[in-house]
């Protein structure tokens, strides 16, 4: 018998390993995004295909998770004001599982922990890319902090931890928290300053802003120039600035060269003409208000007397204004209105002697330029009273009519400035601030010839071109402009002009036309205003200063533009109402489209017809509008439904002091009133919206300080208890008005605070969260931002 033993090995299974998650139980994310910045890991050591899926937790049903990658988001964006976990803390559970689908599986609690999202500064002062002249050595920048979900501003500086401009630290208004400001310094030596304006919140998220602030002397009124071909310049004087600007040919750049803080000697006073003397390096000026010539070193810009005052013998200067260089005899060949004479000036001893005594028949009595025509033995000048070009013996002193509205043909001479000699042509040069253009007068005939002008020439057109300066060798004439504030060239083959420096800050559409009304888009970082030269309603960003067409021309539908003068936002039904003086109408404009409509003219509501209206304010209380109308004398509501007009202020309906030129208004709602500048009265009235009595609030009898001249646009500051009036002659400055005394105080011009000074400030909008004021300049087609606290001024768009 066989036995057979039969062995049984019995092997026991071997147990899979259960994945363990890896990744965090805590995380954090800002509100308004789906994103958790959570990542689910695990780790599996049989190395198993893993998966992600949810499992649990109270708030489970608002995420989602990817079962590959483990990435855990929100199913929709969670608020952070309006939370919606289980317990309502923004504080989101969720239970996230791993399993390697074998049966093996690791849990993990997450806490989602949303927050609010970051703080943001914004810049209120400068704006981007404003030009804040070229005299300052620190600005301010001053900004205001806001919630970066509803750019909300901030109830106060809590959620800050720190904030600095250029690694200076700001500081918090001590009453509106939210308003922070940095003083920095500036370097004179660059044409630009880039701002960096750093912060962090209290929960260590970080920001910055990159901006830049330009540093460009602004030309006010830009008289004499000169190539310095040597030095690849261009000297330019501005009588207004006293000074003498370099500029770049090249790329436009202007510095300050010599002023009374940039080289030594006594100061200018109305520096009006220049010409340049390489022999010994140096640069010749004449000032009417010093009644001197002066030289000034091409190396250091400093100053030195060489006739007038003490210096040299002979007939005193009383009012010289131009100039020419006359190398052979060494001499300075002077016109002196005042006198009525023409003197020569010895350049080595500053003695003067007179070429041509006082003329009754052709007198020298507004004079301004000098040139030198040596062929001819003979100076040429213009005269803007006899608007003409005289041509006077330098042997005899005898004076002749070379051009005028009797000798020559072609447009007569109105206001004859700069004058060269293009010998070669046997012409002079002459630009005519009134028919702005450059004319050819030649020199045997007299007749007129334009040379550049509207129609002859492409590029942009004359203002009131000024001085001029004949470079042959590119042949092309140099002119300063003094309205548009630039220096041109323009071809003498076409008459074409080409800015070589201006005063530009952004782009886009000009800024042409006399501005009274305009107003602030707060939602949009924009200033809404009229330009009734071109028939438009525009905008201007205020972030970049650029600046767009929003209806007119081909911008929306509807009537055409007449002459727009004014404009008032009407926010809640998104469109801007314009007052047009042609039209005699109110229209409204759509904002998203530009389209245009009549809501009230003599065929769209009833009640007087407009007759010259000059401005307006929305009375959003009383559904309705408040234009002041200068040929009715009076202030009048029109129904925004209707259309219906009444008169509420007049000789007829209300007490009190008449209106003469009215010219801007604003509502006073505190103390149930709305505000109107007089320019003829030279005054801020008050008037009562319950009786439409008129009071005088502040006038040259009413309240103290530097009185009223022309007062324009003004705008209420309710916070201050005060009105801001924009006066457009006089100091021409902005003028803080006390709503309680009428008492006056300069906020910014010249004197008070630093940057580009005014000439002809108009339309005025307050902006009360960034406190600033933006103010339009209709003789410099500028755009200023004021920063009300130390009334430092830039041009925001140019």
């Amino acid at each position: 018998m066989v036995v057979v033993v039969v062995a049984v090995v019995v092997v026991a299974a071997v147990q899979p390993t259960a994945p363990s998650i890896t990744s965090g139980a805590f995380t954090t994310t800002s509100e308004n995004n789906t994103n958790t910045d959570y990542v689910a890991t695990a780790i599996d050591a049989d190395d198993d295909t893993l998966s992600f899926t949810l499992s649990g937790g109270d708030d489970q049903a608002y995420f989602e998770i990817d079962s590959s990658t483990g990435v855990l988001s929100f199913v929709s964006a969670p608020n952070f004001e309006e939370p919606a976990d289980a317990n309502g803390d923004n504080d989101y559970e969720v239970e996230v599982e791993v399993s390697d689908g074998k049966g093996g599986a690791d849990q993990r609690q997450v806490i989602v922990s949303v927050v609010d999202q970051a703080v943001v500064a914004q810049v209120s002062y400068p704006t981007g890319n404003a030009n804040l002249g070229g005299y300052v050595s620190s600005t301010t920048v001053t900004g205001i902090l806001v919630d970066e979900e509803n750019h909300q501003i901030l109830a106060d500086s809590s959620d800050i931890d720190t904030l600095s401009v250029n690694d200076t630290f700001a500081t918090f208004d001590l009453n509106n928290t939210y308003q922070w400001r940095a003083q920095i310094p500036v370097d004179q030596a660059h044409t630009a300053q880039e701002l960096h304006i750093d912060w962090q919140d209290v929960s260590g998220r970080r920001g910055q802003i990159l901006q830049t602030a330009n540093l460009q002397p602004v030309f006010m009124q830009p008289d004499g120039i000169a190539l310095d071909r040597a030095n690849n310049r261009i000297l330019v004087v501005d009588s207004t600035l006293k000074a003498i600007f370099t500029v770049d040919p090249a790329s436009g750049r202007r510095k300050i060269f010599s002023d009374e803080n940039h080289g030594s000697g006594s100061a200018f006073l109305t520096p009006s003409d220049l010409a340049l003397d390489s022999a010994n390096d140096r640069a010749l000026v004449i000032d009417s208000g010093l009644d001197a010539l002066i030289a000034v070193d091409l190396s250091t810009g400093n100053r030195t007397l060489l006739s007038g005052g003490n210096i040299g013998t002979g007939t005193a200067f009383e009012s010289p204004r131009g100039f020419a260089l006359d190398n052979i005899n060494n001499r300075a060949v002077v016109v002196d209105s005042r006198l009525d004479v023409l003197v020569a000036v010895n350049l080595d001893t500053g003695d003067r002697i007179i070429i041509s005594e006082s003329n009754s028949t052709l007198p020298f009595t507004s004079s301004y330029d000098v040139v030198l025509d040596s062929s001819s033995n003979q100076a040429l000048v213009t005269d803007v009273n006899l608007r003409a070009l005289v041509a006077v013996n330098l042997t005899t002193g005898e004076r002749r009519v070379v051009s005028d509205s009797s000798t020559g043909t072609g447009d007569n001479l109105i206001y004859p400035r700069g004058v060269v000699i293009d010998s070669a042509n046997n012409r002079a040069l002459v630009t005519d601030s009134y028919r702005r253009k450059v004319v050819a007068v030649d020199l045997t005939t007299g007749d007129r010839t334009p040379v550049s002008s509207y129609g002859v020439g492409t590029g942009a057109q004359f203002r009131e071109p000024y001085a001029a300066y004949l470079d042959t060798a590119d042949n092309r004439l140099l002119v300063t402009d003094y309205k548009l504030e630039t220096l041109m060239a323009v071809d003498l083959a076409t008459g074409n002009r080409t800015a070589i420096s201006d005063s530009k800050v952004g782009n886009g559409a000009i800024l042409g036309g006399t501005y009274l009304g305009i107003v602030l888009d707060e939602a949009g970082n924009r200033v809404l205003f009229t330009s009734t030269s071109q028939s438009t309603l525009l905008s201007v960003d205020l972030s970049t200063g650029d600046r767009s067409t929003l209806s007119g021309g081909d911008n929306g539908t509807g009537p055409e533009f007449g002459t727009p003068v004014a404009v008032a936002m009407d926010t809640a039904n998104n469109r801007a109402l314009i007052i047009d003086r042609r039209l005699n109408a109110l229209v409204l404009v759509d904002l998203d489209t530009g389209n245009r409509t009549i809501l009230s003219d003599d065929s769209n509501g009833t009640g007087p017809e407009f007759d010259f209206p000059e401005n307006l304010v929305l009375d959003v209380t009383n559904n309705r509008v408040l234009v002041i109308d200068g040929g009715l004398e009076a202030l009048v509501t029109v129904d925004l439904d209707s259309g219906n007009r009444a008169v509420l202020s007049d000789s007829s309906n209300g007490i009190g002091t008449e209106f003469l030129n009215v010219r801007s208004v604003a509502m006073d709602p505190v103390n149930n009133r709305v505000l109107v500048t007089d320019s003829s009265l030279r005054a801020v009235v008050a008037v009562d919206l319950d009786t439409g009595d008129r009071t005088i609030l502040s006038d040259s009898n009413t309240g103290t300080g530097e009185r009223l001249y022309n007062p324009n646009g003004l705008a209420v500051d309710s916070a201050n208890n005060r009105v801001l009036v924009a006066d457009s002659s006089g100091p021409r400055a902005l003028i803080s008005v006390d709503l309680d005394t009428g008492n006056r105080t300069i906020l910014s011009n010249h004197g008070a605070g630093a940057g580009p000074d005014f000439r002809t400030p108009t339309g005025l909008a307050f902006d009360s969260i960034n406190n600033r004021a933006l103010i339009v300049d209709s003789e410099l087609y500028a755009l200023f931002v004021v920063e009300l606290e130390t009334g430092n001024r830039a041009i925001a768009s140019k």
